[in-house]
């Protein structure tokens, strides 16, 4: 279990109740012995007390402040259904619930807490929550490429964690040898030990404590070594050991040297340590020369503990601390810093996106566009996601090469033995390639005399080969997106329906559309086609006769140049037109003004009716769906017309269904 006494040393009581063991194991939580508090309040409990629902919150806290959110869980619950009212309960519940894999009931929590909440750095870290449990389920996938094995010939019942590649040898800390109850957690002290692998793939080997006196002290804890490349220096991390005259109270780190058959007096690293921090979990780079480390110091950083890298001076001392800055530091926890031999830098975290408590993730070098649309490398933190991290505490990574290695995790699944177990992997996505996957997306138009305007709420559909793949309704803005994302070299065919309006079919390709994922900055790429879709007005809905405005020339059948664009628009929505309704003909009907005798009007409407059948005719409408008639000066729209306009509103053209 990582120690939360390692990093929290006194804790703010907000209330107190009037029964003795009650305050006995505030006492005990005040001092960070998390199990003996809770064995007090759990027999507490079962006489029911009258302050059950704070009995309660604080079992769920000692759990979580002694890093067993998961645990918590039922006793938040149970505060929360008898009244506790404490301002982070919720919050600590949905925690609890992420835990525990509940990710739907997780966000709805942090939702409600957001809702009480009275500070900006708790709501933030909620809101945060919320935000990454959306893309927490992708997460949650096996990637199918990765192998886990417990090492079963490491782990006991005890905690082991932290693994360190040291040689031929597999360096990890464990409290198995329980020379001393820590009572945060009721479990032993730490030390560290060496396994000097004979089977490294099923972690088989000679286990022995790491030279004893030496480095692990009685009633101290170490753990978390790193060792140089070339075997000689050692950082390790050790709590101090609670004597009154002991010059430092929280966890430091300390380096050592190789004497051969045993190690020199470790000694504290001063100038990298700080008087009232917790240091821990060292991490040297491949060259040696830089010093990752986890700290909660107060100077530059962004809340909780954050990661800081230290660097050596001319003289080969330790120094120059710096913040890793935003892109890796959150107002959450990070820990666990390891580079490997290729310069990447893992750590674990429980502020980036991740599927409950601490995860693994990686620097990820990307390639992505500048200003000017230049490549250029940029960094990306990357959740190293399931199987290697789950609902718990997944942390403390090494490896022996770029796809293979060891982490430590509290799962209780995978063959896991106990408290803090350590894993075995190998393939794990690492060193995957770069995906992309593509999707289709749009807008719903209508089209009216020529112009267009987007027409919303309108039925879409995605076919491929005859099979719908998706169906859904545009927004009130004409914008629509498919769900299943669509294959490059498909044809694929995009409908369009909405009552008064023609049915549309657009044919939308993909072949050739294809981009090499190697080019794009993520490692997961998504990428939007866009569409349109524009649906017509059925201008013969309800079977009511349409009037076309042709103008003609007195006394001409020929169809005007101007005249002409409002003819090829009526021959698109023919086209469309007859798709819909393939059985139907219609009439197309001229009509004169009333100068000249009627004979002669009969005559000249008949000519513009068939001038206008032909040139539709010309733009690809079959001979077969339209009729001709001239109705002459029999259906006058204007009697008595008296000038040139009202002449002109006679001269016309209508449309009319004549057969289905």
């Amino acid at each position: 279990m990582i120690n939360r006494k390692l990093l929290i040393f006194s804790v703010l009581i907000t209330f107190f109740a009037a029964c003795s063991p009650y305050k006995r194991g505030l006492e005990d939580f005040a001092l960070a012995k998390y199990q003996n508090a809770i064995n007090r309040w759990t027999k507490l409990l079962a006489k029911n007390p009258s302050n059950a629902a704070e009995v309660n919150y604080m079992i769920g806290e000692a759990y979580r402040m002694s890093n067993r959110a998961g645990l918590a869980l039922p006793f938040y619950e149970e505060a929360l259904k008898k009244g506790a009212k404490q301002e982070n309960l919720k919050f600590n519940y949905a925690t609890a619930l992420k835990a525990n894999a509940q990710y739907e009931k997780a966000a709805k929590m942090f939702g409600e807490y957001i809702d009480v909440a009275k500070s900006r750095n708790q709501i933030a870290l909620a809101r945060k929550e919320m935000e990454n449990l959306q893309t927490v389920l992708a997460l949650a996938k096996d990637n199918g490429r990765t192998e886990i094995k417990n090492c079963v010939a490491i782990n006991t019942s005890a905690s082991e964690f932290a693994p360190a590649i040291f040689g031929k040898k597999l360096v990890f800390a464990s409290s198995r040898r329980g020379e001393k109850i820590f009572e945060t957690t009721g479990t032993g002290f730490q030390d560290l030990y060496a396994l000097e692998f004979t089977d490294s793939a099923n972690c088989v080997g000679n286990l022995t404590q790491f030279f004893n006196d030496t480095i692990n002290k009685d009633g101290q804890h170490e753990a978390s070594a790193t060792f140089s490349n070339d075997g000689k220096t050692m950082i390790f991390a050790r709590s101090n050991s609670g004597a009154k005259k002991e010059p430092y109270k929280e966890v430091k780190l300390f380096q050592t040297r190789s004497l051969g058959n045993d190690w020199s007096e470790p000694k504290l690293l001063d100038r990298v340590c700080l008087a009232d921090s917790w240091d821990a979990c060292p991490a040297l780079s491949p060259d040696g020369n830089t010093l990752f480390f986890a700290s909660n110091r107060k100077e530059n950083s962004k809340g909780g503990i954050d990661i800081f890298k230290a660097s050596k001076d001319a003289n080969g001392v330790w120094g120059r601390v710096e913040s890793l800055g935003d892109l890796i530091n959150t107002e959450g926890n990070e820990l666990f810093p390891y580079m490997d031999s290729k310069g990447r830098l893992f750590f674990a975290s429980d502020g980036h996106t991740g599927l409950g408590g601490l995860d693994l993730f990686v620097i990820d070098t990307v390639k992505s566009k500048d200003k000017s649309g230049k490549l250029v490398n940029t960094l990306k933190v990357r959740n190293l996601g399931s199987p290697i991290n789950s609902p718990s505490d997944d942390f403390g990574i090494a490896l022996t090469d770029p796809t293979t290695g060891y982490f430590s995790s509290n799962r209780q699944t995978n063959g896991a033995r106990g408290d803090d177990d350590i894993f075995a992997f190998h393939n794990d996505s690492l060193d995957r390639r770069k995906t992309v996957v593509y999707y289709l997306r749009g807008v719903t138009y209508e089209k009216i005399n020529g112009k267009e305007s987007i027409l919303p709420n309108t039925s879409v559909k995605l076919v491929l080969n005859g099979k719908v793949l998706d169906s859904l309704v545009s927004d009130n803005g004409g914008k629509f997106a498919f769900k299943p994302p669509v294959e490059i070299g498909k044809k694929y065919d995009v409908w369009g329906e909405k009552p008064t309006y023609l049915h549309n079919q657009k044919l939308f390709s993909t072949i050739g559309r294809g981009v090499d994922p190697n080019t794009l900055p993520n490692w997961e790429n998504v990428i939007y086609f866009d569409t349109t879709l524009v649906l017509r007005k059925n201008l013969l809905e309800g079977g009511k006769p349409l009037e076309l405005e042709i103008l003609y020339e007195y006394d001409s059948s020929r169809i005007q140049p101007s005249e002409a664009p409002k003819l090829d628009d009526f021959a698109e929505f023919l086209r469309e037109y007859f798709m819909d309704y393939p059985t139907h003909v219609l009439e197309l009907g001229s009509h004169t003004d009333v100068r000249g005798n009627d004979k002669y009007n009969q005559a000249l409407s008949e000519r513009r009716a068939k001038a206008a059948v032909n040139y539709l005719i010309s733009k690809g409408i079959g001979s077969d769906r339209m009729k001709a008639k001239g109705y002459g000066e029999s259906e006058l729209k204007v009697k008595n017309a008296k000038n040139e306009a009202e002449h002109q509103i006679n001269r016309r053209t209508t449309i009319k269904i004549v057969s289905k």
